[in-house]
């Protein structure tokens, strides 16, 4: 499949690239709707303006045999995606394959009637690990010579990658995240909890054991020893094991609110972060207009 020369200009952004990939990572890891040996096949939705073509997102589509199209999903999809971006379109679909095949090529023909020369994205689930360049292949649907018959071909184009001020601005806030940012003070006070209820338990068993022991005749007396079991039994409190119960609920409870209450505050300030810096971009634009 030799390179294009229609002159299509295509501009692909980092959100498509993430629809692509959190698709197929859930339908592998089982947390999607198809099963994981299911084909993986969305929506590309973008802008459009004669040879310049921008797309800016993914969608999936759920598609169980891989030469069969859901339209009325399809449509829907499409009419809830345009209802909220008015100014853009469908302009094809992608797959995660190794390569295009004849499959490829039966399914994309299902797709002109939505877009007369709509885009295929080929995105490689396996690349090689000295690769430099980006996994995905964009190909468009162009009519050839072959064997002196009029043959209809994928042919690649080519693309650049494109980021605007907001999608720079997310991604970089993605990055910023990190795995420990995913375990609350809660969980970590729960694990310390944990560990010094096991440690307690260990030790309230050897004292049992000891008292069993002391009770059979089986160990010497060390009333030194048994005074300062009775002053610890003597600190426990006076109430039912109902009661700590409910108690330990209440404790609980307040802990699960002051955490919750946490990450509020902490998505709020994400949020009220993330506003100044969309300000201040429209700021430097309406001075630029």
């Amino acid at each position: 499949m030799s390179g294009s020369e229609g002159g299509r200009r295509v501009a692909l952004h980092p959100l498509a690239i993430v629809g692509v990939s959190d698709h197929f990572t859930r339908v592998k890891v089982g947390g999607g709707k198809q099963a994981s040996s299911a084909p993986i096949i969305g929506l590309l939705f973008g802008k459009q303006s004669g040879l310049e073509v921008s797309i800016y997102d993914a969608i999936e589509l759920v598609s169980d045999p891989p030469a069969a199209l859901d339209e009325t999903y399809l449509l829907k999809q499409t009419e809830l995606f345009t209802a909220v971006y008015k100014d853009r379109e469908l302009l094809g679909w992608y797959t995660v394959a190794k390569e295009a095949t004849s499959d490829h090529l039966a399914l994309h023909k299902d797709f002109l009637k939505y877009n007369e020369s709509p885009l295929f994205l080929i995105m490689d689930p396996s690349p090689s690990a000295d690769s430099k360049e980006l996994p995905i292949t964009i190909f468009e649907y162009e009519l050839h010579m072959v064997n002196e018959t009029p043959t209809m071909l994928f042919v690649s184009i080519p693309y650049q990658l494109q980021t605007l001020q907001a999608e720079q601005i997310a991604m970089e806030q993605v990055a910023k995240t990190t795995p420990a940012d995913t375990e609350s003070a809660l969980d970590v006070h729960i694990e310390n909890v944990d560990s010094s209820l096991k440690t307690l338990r260990h030790r309230v068993l050897e004292i049992v054991k000891y008292l069993d022991l002391v009770s059979s005749g089986k160990a010497q007396v060390d009333y030194g020893l048994l005074r300062h079991v009775s002053n610890l039994c003597d600190q426990l409190p006076a109430a039912e094991p109902a009661d700590l119960k409910e108690e330990f609920i209440k404790d609980y409870n307040d802990s699960l609110a002051v955490s919750v209450l946490a990450a509020v505050s902490k998505s709020a300030d994400s949020l009220n972060e993330l506003t100044d810096n969309f300000l201040v971009i429209h700021a430097h634009g309406s001075k630029l207009a």
